[in-house]
């Protein structure tokens, strides 16, 4: 004895909802796989030893020249470093950018590019191990303290990359040598 159909419309809606679910898990798999290449696994660090000293430096406020003479005391050689100060005596944390205002020509060797201050204009001429240079600045207005992060170049997964050496920050206060001094 045959039993006759008589309404399979429900069971469509619901294979219809199954394999829209199915199609959509399978997909945020893939896209998921895909994004995943685009975020580094590791995070570039420099090795330790790398530092740069303030050996001397002086501030005319009235002017806004900067001066500073810069040594490399670690065990590694490094490319250039990024420079930031404090706009005011209450401020801790250094924020405006004074890559901008580097003057070539009143420094020794150097060139400012994008944020950072690099040491040598020759391509693949670090800044070597008790080597010293004089790097000025025309500065817009005053500042009180400056902090300074150097960068090198470091080959990981056979490409040449710019790390940032956070660990090895320096702060340094500046006070004027001429013009009006302000106390913090």
């Amino acid at each position: 004895m045959v039993v006759p159909i008589r309404n399979k419309k429900g069971v469509s809606v619901v294979i219809g909802y199954v394999l829209l679910i199915s199609f959509g898990i399978i997909l945020s798999v893939i896209v998921f796989n895909y994004l995943r290449t685009y975020v580094p696994s590791d995070a570039i660090n420099c090795p330790d030893g790398v530092s740069l000293l303030v050996k001397d430096y002086t501030y005319n406020c009235t002017s806004g020249e900067l001066s500073l003479e810069i040594k490399n005391r670690g065990r590694f050689n490094v490319e250039g470093y990024y420079i930031h100060g404090t706009e005011s005596p209450s401020v801790e944390l250094a924020t405006a950018d004074l890559s901008k205002d580097f003057n070539s020509d009143l420094s020794e060797d150097g060139f400012s590019i994008g944020n950072a201050v690099y040491f040598h204009k020759q391509v693949n001429n670090s800044f070597k191990f008790d080597e010293e240079v004089v790097h000025v600045f025309n500065l817009g207005g005053q500042i009180y303290s400056i902090e300074i992060t150097p960068l090198r170049f470091q080959t990981e997964g056979g490409s040449e990359k710019v790390v940032s050496c956070g660990n090895a920050k320096l702060t340094q206060e500046v006070i004027c040598s001429s013009g009006l001094i302000v106390a913090g």
